[in-house]
């Protein structure tokens, strides 16, 4: 018996864990393999496709994925070159988008067809900046009020800023807020990132933050404090929240353009102000009648489509989603837009240094490695909301023209 059938064995008889697997092989490819056969044996099936991949575990491991079997794969279509009037996105860029929707990927074709006929789409960021909020309790709702108070002066701002210097000298501290509803106190921080999303930078650098904060008001204002949670939910992380829609968590971009009537009519075949219609009768009133976080068609699908393509974290299109898209005639054009609060994406770190991932970053462009002032990440969240924008309007216009049926019945079926 070979040594992977050895260490299989070991496993079917729970003689060692699934994660310990690697103190045996000293290589996470390996690894990869003899739990994966070690799955095939148990249930007896043949994975034979989740073994093909080019990730390397090795690096992989602890970065990206514990107790690795193989990687699933997700079909990568490009809808063209989009043109992108952005603060840091200028020119063309190549669009892909992974997905296993038909019709999504030809959809966002057309619509960027269509929106570089008119001359591209324009894009600025409003904001940027990752949240976390950290939970303390405190003795009594005085006590809060005296916390927050102090949690919200400038002294504190300099301190926190201090500390997360600390931590990590690519954190630039932007904005300390504070809010309670008795004794617990959520302090949430918000700070840039540099290229990278930032997420689990800003973890760390709030929780030590926090930990000098405590002994400093106990020695200097009297108040007790009790760390409760790195998290407390008011960040809001990968939950629809409108606190993210107000106050922005990411990169807040928005994304417009105006089409000539003549362009809508020849290409959408359909009226500007049908798409208008539509817009405020579906994504507005019909999202508010919902109790919908979202006023937009399906901002999601790109968002998705976008993130899996190019390393972002996927449960992170839930905030993202809860976008407005607008629309308007302006002087017999077709105007429109879309707002999406909380693009919180990266062009560093995390799945962005996985293979097929960073080389659709490079294709853009956009691989932010050696970039400290996030300047990608910048551009890369203007083609994203680019996109989404240039999507969302081609649904818009299939939806006002009656043909929505009608392009998803020709798709395969079973």
């Amino acid at each position: 018996m070979g040594k992977d059938e050895e260490l299989v064995e070991k496993l079917m008889k729970g003689k060692i864990k699934l994660r310990e697997v690697e103190n045996y092989t000293k290589d996470s490819n390996e690894a990869t393999k003899i739990r994966r056969i070690f799955l095939e044996k148990k249930y007896k099936v043949k994975l034979e496709n989740i073994g093909k991949t080019t990730i390397d575990f090795n690096d992989a491991l602890n970065r990206n994925i514990e107790n690795p079997v193989g990687a699933t794969q997700v079909p990568l279509g490009f809808a063209g070159e989009l043109k992108v009037n952005g603060d840091y996105a200028k020119g063309f860029y190549p669009i892909l988008l992974a997905t296993t929707e038909g019709r999504l990927v030809a959809g966002t074709a057309r619509g960027i067809k269509i929106f570089n006929m008119a001359g591209g789409i324009n894009t600025v960021i409003l904001k940027e900046g990752m949240a976390r909020d950290v939970l303390v309790r405190t003795k009594s709702a005085r006590d809060s009020y005296k916390l927050i108070r102090w949690a919200q002066s400038e002294e504190a701002f300099k301190f926190f800023s201090d500390e997360f210097l600390k931590s990590n000298i690519f954190l630039k501290l932007k904005e300390v807020k504070a809010y309670t509803a008795g004794r617990y106190v959520h302090i949430r921080f918000k700070s840039g990132s540099g290229a990278a999303m930032g997420m689990n930078m800003i973890t760390i650098a709030s929780k030590s933050a926090v930990d000098a904060m405590i002994p400093k008001i106990k020695k200097e204002l009297g108040l007790d404090v009790t760390l409760i949670s790195e998290s407390g939910n008011m960040c809001t992380d990968k939950k629809a929240a409108y606190i993210d829609v107000l106050e922005g968590r990411g990169v807040s971009v928005i994304a417009d353009a105006v089409i000539p009537r003549k362009i809508i009519k020849e290409e959408f075949r359909v009226e500007p102000e049908r798409i208008v219609e539509l817009n405020k009768a579906k994504c507005l009133q019909g999202s508010a009648l919902a109790g919908s976080h979202g006023f937009n068609a399906h901002i999601g699908n790109v968002l998705a489509a976008m993130y899996i393509a190019h390393g972002q974290d996927p449960a992170q299109i839930t905030e993202g989603t809860q976008a407005i898209t607008d629309a308007a005639v302006v002087d017999g054009d077709l105007y429109v837009s879309c707002y999406i609060p909380a693009l919180e994406v990266g062009t560093y770190g995390g799945g962005t240094k996985r293979e097929t991932q960073q080389e659709a970053l490079k294709l853009l462009g956009l691989y932010g490695e050696g970039d400290e002032t996030g300047k990608t990440k910048f551009a890369f969240a203007e083609v994203v909301a680019a996109a989404c924008l240039a999507s969302e309007i081609n649904l818009h216009a299939i939806e006002a023209a009656g043909e929505l049926s009608k392009t998803h019945g020709s798709l395969k079926r079973g």
